[in-house]
């Protein structure tokens, strides 16, 4: 399929959209519906109000409800006033804010009533401005055309903060082009067109939400955003899922698990579902096969592997049967993806021996923001010494290619783990409980079967004040399962935390 555009910048995806489809919705949400036409009205309207805050390439924050179309406006408003956005929880604790908002040290924060209490909190620090009071401007046609001239395919697009190891976040920056080669290799690989009708289930800050975005612009699809309450009434989701007609369908491993583990799914319950895309952790074959017996249009899984940092490296259409208790591979590389897999001293490792992923694509994130360091040591340049440029990202996670050349992904180098359908590193929940005057000491080990966390600390705190304390520092999906009182944290010879005798010690105790 040819490209159908040539853009420099993601808005040329609406714009293109919205005069190919006059008439179609864009996106839907619980509230409202809005058209292509109508959203880049609106966009360009939010564009121009941004004028007199003097931006210029500047990072502006969004703290906003992040399952609604005022949210999308803000993100499409920021990109007209050439600005790049970055999509934050409102809920987030507001230490973690702070901690974000130092380091990046945005220009403006929109935010809407769900951020009352964060801005209430850093208002005298960061100038926030109040989304409603942006929408009723005049549209700046002579402003927008000049952001728009010197806007570049390099630019900054957006920022996306993930888990840090010491515990302070990380600011993944991607540019236009990223998302622009990224889309285009989407919506043909799929294959996506106007007729596709994408169900998102992914919040505004998470970044798998960035397929039910740019993708659907380019190509003029329709997209439902749907509620986060469904995950908790599995019924009611695939009720609404086949009444909108849902044609894609991308969620975490663990959400597809629990719809299908809720016993919901009955054989041919949604007849229009072509797209199933588990996204960020593996799945079992078991829940593989009611989804597709759910959805006999789909015919198969579409599997694949990604970050933050990548967005995705490596794509399998399901072709044949898996037994219950197999887990599906992460799927096949892409051609334009070059995955080195290598051991602990950087020697490339034979096909199907596990070692760390090392890989090197298109649309590879530019670097942490503001965080030269930690930039410096997510790459490798050559790592082969081939004597050509080549930089890769060591991702840290462990992985190798089976005999069908299949990409299976076997866990994290360090202690990154999925919770709770999260990509998070333990070391932040460690970095919090710390800050607690009644903490002494911690470590947290994960139990990769059940999928628990275990805080282990030492010092006055009961195991109710540690939990009421992280409450207020951590997201609600990174809070440990169990809280272990110690008198004391084992650690190594090298007086590194052992976690492995700690997990010995505490996992399945409780």
């Amino acid at each position: 399929m040819k490209p159908y555009y040539k853009v420099n910048n993601c808005l040329e995806y609406l714009e293109c959209s919205a005069e190919r489809f006059p008439d179609k919705i864009a996106f839907a949400d619980e509230n409202e519906k809005v058209t292509f036409p109508q959203l880049m009205e609106e966009s360009m309207r939010i564009g121009s109000a941004l004028k007199p805050f003097g931006l210029h390439k500047d990072p502006v924050v969004i703290l906003m409800d992040a399952r609604h179309i005022p949210n999308l406006r803000a993100t499409l408003g920021i990109l007209y006033a050439g600005c790049f956005y970055i999509p934050l929880d409102p809920a987030s604790p507001i230490e973690r804010l702070q901690t974000i908002f130092s380091s990046l040290e945005p220009k403006l924060v929109i935010y809407d009533e769900k951020a009352e209490k964060a801005k209430e909190a850093l208002q005298d620090q960061y100038k926030f401005i109040e989304y409603s009071t942006l929408t009723d401007a005049e549209i700046d046609a002579e402003f927008l055309e000049e952001v728009r001239r010197e806007s570049n395919f390099f630019d900054p697009l957006f920022i996306m903060y993930t888990s840090g190891s010491t515990g302070v976040p990380k600011g993944v920056i991607h540019t236009h082009g990223h998302l622009i080669d990224y889309s285009e290799f989407t919506y043909r690989r799929y294959p996506f067109d106007e007729r596709t009708v994408f169900g998102n289930q992914s919040p505004f800050f998470y970044a798998n939400c960035l397929l039910d975005i740019y993708p659907p612009l380019a190509v003029g699809a329709t997209v439902y955003i749907l509620s986060p309450l469904l995950l908790s009434f599995p019924k009611k989701l695939v009720d609404q899922l086949r009444e909108l007609k849902i044609t894609e369908l991308c969620m975490t491993p663990s959400s597809f698990n629990a719809v299908a583990d809720a016993g919901v799914l009955e054989p041919g319950c949604l007849p229009d579902l072509e797209f199933i895309l588990p996204s960020g952790e593996m799945i079992n074959g078991k829940a593989m096969k009611q989804w597709e017996a759910a959805a006999p249009k789909s015919g198969h899984f579409w599997n694949f592997y990604g970050s933050t940092e990548l967005l995705s490296a490596s794509l399998y259409k399901v072709d044949r049967d898996f037994g219950d208790d197999e887990n599906v591979p992460s799927g096949i590389p892409y051609r334009c993806t070059h995955i080195v897999f290598v051991d602990e001293d950087g020697n490339q490792l034979p096909r199907g021996v596990k070692g760390e992923m090392l890989i090197h694509n298109p649309w590879m994130f530019s670097g942490y923001y503001k965080d030269a360091a930690r930039t410096e040591a997510a790459f490798v340049n050559d790592p082969l010494k081939k004597g050509y440029t080549e930089l890769f990202f060591k991702t840290g996670d462990m992985g190798y290619l089976n005999e069908k050349g299949e990409l299976v992904v076997v866990g994290r180098k360090d202690n990154m783990i999925k919770h709770n359908g999260y990509r998070m590193e333990l070391g932040e929940v460690e970095y919090a409980t710390l800050g607690a005057e009644g903490v002494n000491d911690c470590c947290c080990v994960f139990d990769k079967e059940k999928s628990d966390i275990y805080l282990c600390y030492t010092g006055t705190f009961t195991e109710k004040e540690v939990k009421n304390y992280l409450k207020n520092r951590i997201p609600k999906f990174a809070m440990p399962e169990y809280f272990v009182h110690l008198e004391s944290i084992p650690y190594s010879a090298n007086m590194k935390a052992n976690r492995l005798e700690l997990a010995r010690m505490v996992i399945g105790k409780k």
